[in-house]
């Protein structure tokens, strides 16, 4: 016998794929710290306007030059902004009195961002100085490509005891910063079928997880690396109750420090089954 849907079941039922549908866009999950509700937070402040006053600047995010976001500086030319990306980069543009100043930045979906700059209004220039990126935790699937690329950032990422990184089915997640934190992570990076991630920083990365530092089955390829012109790269990988490294069926990892590099698990620093390659480069490994 057919049934037909109540007004009640039909809106519930419209609900639950709309919300879905949102939710995988960009595979971004709220839960440790950052805008949430896939915004971005940046929460800045104009130090100093050479020749000028930090007040009363319009500051603006423009996306395919559409104007997405504007607010304007207080007194302590402080400055707030909230929006929802729909690309991996913006321009953030600073007006003052008598000139315009703007320049291309990198954003992900819920994160909150410091960003504290000098204005120089003539010649113009802007002058970046302090970049702080905390990212909520980030679940990718699909086709779903989530990248970050700045040198003159520091990017952190909180699990809240949920996996830090988690990519599956040809997601990729690729993130380039100065420093790359990942802390409070059950796994730091989870990878299976398909799932890339490359993690590259001029100083420091480090993951910090309960249980697999990084884990990877099904086709994956994880890379921790120095950038092309490091400038004092060490990378540490550590498990409190796991293996530093974890990787099964035909998945690889490769570690490329320029300096310090230390793997160290409760249990092993790098465990492997399958077909599995590990690459540990000259990193220390510390079984537990």
């Amino acid at each position: 016998m057919v049934r037909f849907l109540n007004k009640h079941s039909f809106l519930l039922i419209l609900l639950l794929i709309t919300s879905f549908i949102s939710y995988g866009f960009w595979g971004c999950d709220s839960g440790g710290g950052g805008g949430g509700n896939n915004s971005t937070r940046i929460n800045g402040t104009v130090l100093q306007v050479i020749d000028g006053p930090v007040s009363d600047i319009r500051v603006s995010i423009f996306e395919n030059n559409r104007r997405k976001q504007s607010t304007r500086t207080n007194q302590f030319g402080e400055f707030n902004l909230r929006f929802k990306p729909d690309f991996n980069t913006v321009r953030i543009e600073f007006e003052g009195p008598n000139y315009t100043l703007s320049r291309i930045i990198s954003v992900t979906r819920d994160s909150d961002v410091e960003f504290d700059v000098i204005l120089q209004t003539s010649p113009g220039a802007i002058f970046v100085e302090n970049w702080a990126v905390f990212q909520n935790r980030i679940r990718a699937n699909g086709f779903d490509e989530i990248l970050f690329d700045s040198l003159e950032a520091d990017f952190n990422i909180d699990g809240n005891g949920n996996d830090c990184i988690s990519v599956k089915g040809d997601a990729r997640v690729e993130i380039t910063a100065r420093n790359v934190t990942l802390i409070d992570c059950r796994e730091g990076i989870n990878a299976e079928n398909f799932g890339f991630v490359l993690l590259e920083a001029d100083e420091d990365i480090s993951v910090s997880a309960n249980r697999d530092g990084i884990r990877t089955n099904n086709n994956t390829f994880v890379r921790l690396a120095r950038t092309v012109t490091p400038i004092d790269n060490n990378i540490f990988v550590t498990s409190l109750r796991e293996n530093g490294i974890r990787a099964s069926g035909s998945s690889a990892v490769e570690i490329d420090p320029q300096n310090q590099c230390t793997i160290s698990g409760a249990k092993s620093a790098v465990n492997q089954s399958g077909t599995s390659n590990v690459n540990p480069g000259s990193c220390t490994l510390i079984d537990g």
